[in-house]
């Protein structure tokens, strides 16, 4: 009886602190909030048109990195979304979203190094030990493997979108200077240079427009179009005309001289890869083509002389 008093007292403060929370203005703005929430959710049809990635991957990492957020120093977050602006996947994904997928991708490859180690093993022949120094190495590499692999993979498509930006840059400077001289004001010039491209440079003249409109000065705008891509011959071109337009001289003439800059920059380029590509190719015409060259020229004469020493 004792034991069923306390339950009914327990279970009674419980409900009186249920029903008095219930009751507060609180529990009210958190219903609205919901509501709110709710309404502007989306639909299951929405969320399933999706890709993989939005669906799956990026809350799965959010959901990680609030284990490891006190972990993560507020350096390498920073420099983490720096990196997803540049690589134009900012805010799509956020650099507390990448972190985490960084982690669980760490888990991951460590779970699969240890169940590797574990069949190599259990293999005839082989033996595991837990304290081997050469079975702990290999899971702080795979650890360290999966935990740098989703950084990777946005380090190349950072790196593949400046390329694209570097191959539509003389062109759209082209059109700009053109446009210019047809008389265009430089915002229409650089919304009809937006039009007439396709990419990533013509992503982020819409943004600079957008922010234009949005009333922030165009001469800070022309700057962080900069910053955001990190392209240093679009630094160098934003640089030349913001001097332009603030020391009043001719926008025509700077974005001339700039199309020329950038051209010769690009061939110099091309230039140095092409003189790199006989020191590239060392490699695997020593390691690869002469060996089977060997194999193909000598092999024959070789087998003839065997058997002749055998006769």
């Amino acid at each position: 009886m004792l034991t069923l008093a306390i339950l009914a007292i327990v279970a009674a403060a419980i409900l009186a602190g249920v029903g008095y929370y219930r009751t507060s203005s609180q529990f009210a703005v958190e219903k609205r909030i919901e509501r709110i929430i709710t309404a502007d959710a989306e639909t299951p049809e929405e969320e399933l048109a999706k890709p993989f990635f939005h669906r799956v991957l990026l809350p799965l990492g959010d959901s990680v990195a609030k284990l490891f957020r006190g972990y993560t120093p507020a350096e390498v977050a920073e420099r983490t979304q720096k990196k997803l602006i540049m690589a134009g996947l900012y805010p799509r994904v956020t650099a507390v979203q990448l972190i985490g997928l960084c982690w669980f991708s760490a888990a991951g490859c460590l779970i699969l190094m240890f169940l590797m180690i574990l069949a190599l093993g259990n293999s005839p022949g082989g033996e595991f030990q837990y304290a081997d120094p050469w079975n702990i190495a290999y899971l702080l590499i795979g650890l360290l493997a999966g935990y740098i692999l989703p950084q990777f993979v946005l380090s190349r498509k950072l790196r593949k979108r400046q390329e694209q930006i570097l191959v539509d840059l003389p062109y759209s400077i082209d059109i700009l200077s053109i446009s210019v001289e047809a008389g265009m004001g430089f915002d229409a010039a650089v919304g009809y240079t937006m039009r007439k491209l396709k990419g990533p440079l013509s992503e982020e003249f819409s943004k600079t427009l957008n922010e234009i409109r949005l009333g922030k000065p165009r001469l800070e705008a022309l700057d962080d179009l900069g910053n955001r891509t990190g392209v240093d011959d679009l630094k160098t071109f934003i640089t030349a005309v913001v001097h332009a337009s603030r020391l009043g001289g001719s926008i025509t003439n700077t974005l001339r001289i700039q199309a020329d800059s950038i051209r010769t920059r690009r061939r110099q380029r091309a230039q140095e890869q092409a003189m790199k590509a006989p020191i590239k190719i060392v490699f695997p015409l020593v390691f690869f083509i002469f060996p089977s060259l060997f194999i193909v020229l000598l092999g024959p004469a070789l087998v003839s002389v065997y058997n002749n020493l055998l006769q």
